[in-house]
């Protein structure tokens, strides 16, 4: 009797959590089924668990690194949801000898004629994730080093060295501002130093936009160079406009190099439409004005000049979205 009560107790609690959607222990995974052949998979995440078992409630083994590829040899019986995903566990050969269990849901098959491909995946995918620690942005950093010095032709090696850079950007936001002088912040920011500026505005380092406009330079006959040039023109530099229009405009110096460079570029028409917006009749007032003190005068002459340049630029350029941003240039004196 005591055995059947027990066991209609914990027939109980198994629906009670599949009700629920709960993961336990009285559900957690107890078999294998081997596979046919050993599968390659690669990981998707940084400093990846690998455990004793499958289940996310077992031992840790050790964590794997991000673009690790092991073989899987078998998978648990039943699938398990984690993190929204729902997969099968695998049982895979660890670097260090031992075998562990990795969650499916976050490793992806893995075959070494699509590895450019995979990593490219991986890389772009981790970029985009939010709220990432500054050891998981430099894993993603390390694996797209590591990507560039696998390139076996140019035009591969310009795409990982831009994912290396935009890697290096996305390590600079995650330092907190008053762990500048700790370790490990203080040694990477000593190896970058060349390649960010700290903005005071925003209490963090940045990359430098001219990191990524030398990259366009060097790669500039290539496709990425279009892509290149608009994360370049992206990178806004440290600035409080606090609502002046004028210095406003000068943030989108960057999207007139753009035009300049890529007239019939992907993101031509993006940005002539920021340009327009930016060239607000404010602004147009003060290139127009002739009064002023010696800092408005220095002011408007190189507004003078950017503007200059922005004529410059879009007269190559043959989007529709060009002929607002003409009219409004008309509206200022030569």
């Amino acid at each position: 009797m005591i055995y059947m009560a027990r066991a209609m107790k914990h027939i109980y609690l198994f629906f009670v959590l599949v009700a629920l959607g709960h993961t336990s222990p009285l559900l957690a995974q107890t078999g294998e089924i081997k596979l046919d052949a050993p599968q390659a998979r690669i990981t998707t995440v940084s400093a990846m668990r690998a455990r004793k078992a499958p289940q996310i409630t077992a031992e840790e083994i050790v964590r794997l690194k991000l673009g690790t590829v092991v073989n899987a040899v078998a998978r648990s019986t039943n699938q398990d949801m984690i993190g929204g995903k729902t997969d099968y566990w695998y049982r895979v050969g660890l670097p260090n000898g031992e075998t562990g269990w990795l969650f499916g849901g976050l490793l992806l098959d893995y075959n070494a004629s699509q590895r450019k491909e995979l990593l490219r995946q991986i890389i772009e995918a981790r970029l985009k994730a939010e709220n990432t620690e500054f050891a998981d942005r430099q894993e993603i950093y390390n694996l797209a080093v590591s990507a560039v010095n696998e390139a076996k032709d140019v035009s591969t090696r310009a795409e990982f060295e831009l994912l290396k850079v935009l890697a290096t950007a996305n390590s600079a936001l995650a330092i907190p501002y008053e762990g500048t002088g700790k370790s490990p912040y203080r040694e990477w920011l000593k190896a970058h130093a060349g390649e960010l500026v700290y903005n005071e505005f925003a209490g963090g380092h940045q990359l430098r936009a001219e990191v990524l406009w030398n990259l366009e330079r060097k790669y500039h006959s290539l496709p990425i160079a279009d892509r290149i040039a608009w994360e370049a023109a992206e990178m806004l530099p440290p600035s409080d406009c606090e609502g002046d229009e004028v210095c406003h405009l000068f943030l989108y110096e960057g999207e007139i190099k753009y035009l300049s460079l890529h007239p019939a570029g992907t993101h031509a028409s993006e940005a002539l439409k920021n340009l327009t917006e930016a060239l607000s009749d404010e602004v147009i007032r003060f290139a127009n004005a002739k009064d002023g003190d010696k800092y408005d005068l220095e002011r408007r002459a190189d507004l003078r000049k950017l503007i200059s340049s922005l004529r410059l630029a879009i007269a190559k350029n043959s989007a529709p979205e060009k002929n607002d941003l003409v009219k409004r240039l008309e509206r200022i004196s030569r």
